[in-house]
């Protein structure tokens, strides 16, 4: 797994997991709150991993190389 997510856009993806997740937990119910809390996991553990499966086929980087 190569990481292909850094920077500001790490941050980005760990916070709006998070205010998805508790939106899900403490704002919504029924279908919704399946929807944004199954959102606000995968935006989270992109974030966590600093890994986006969407990036590759795109070819798309934002992690600074040394």
């Amino acid at each position: 797994m190569i990481c292909n997510v850094g920077g500001l856009d790490r941050l980005e993806r760990i916070a709006h997991g998070i205010i998805f997740i508790l939106i899900a937990l403490l704002l919504v119910s029924g279908v919704w709150r399946y929807v944004l809390g199954t959102y606000g996991m995968i935006r989270l553990m992109t974030g966590v991993f600093a890994f986006c499966p969407v990036y590759i086929p795109l070819k798309y980087n934002t992690r600074q190389r040394k």
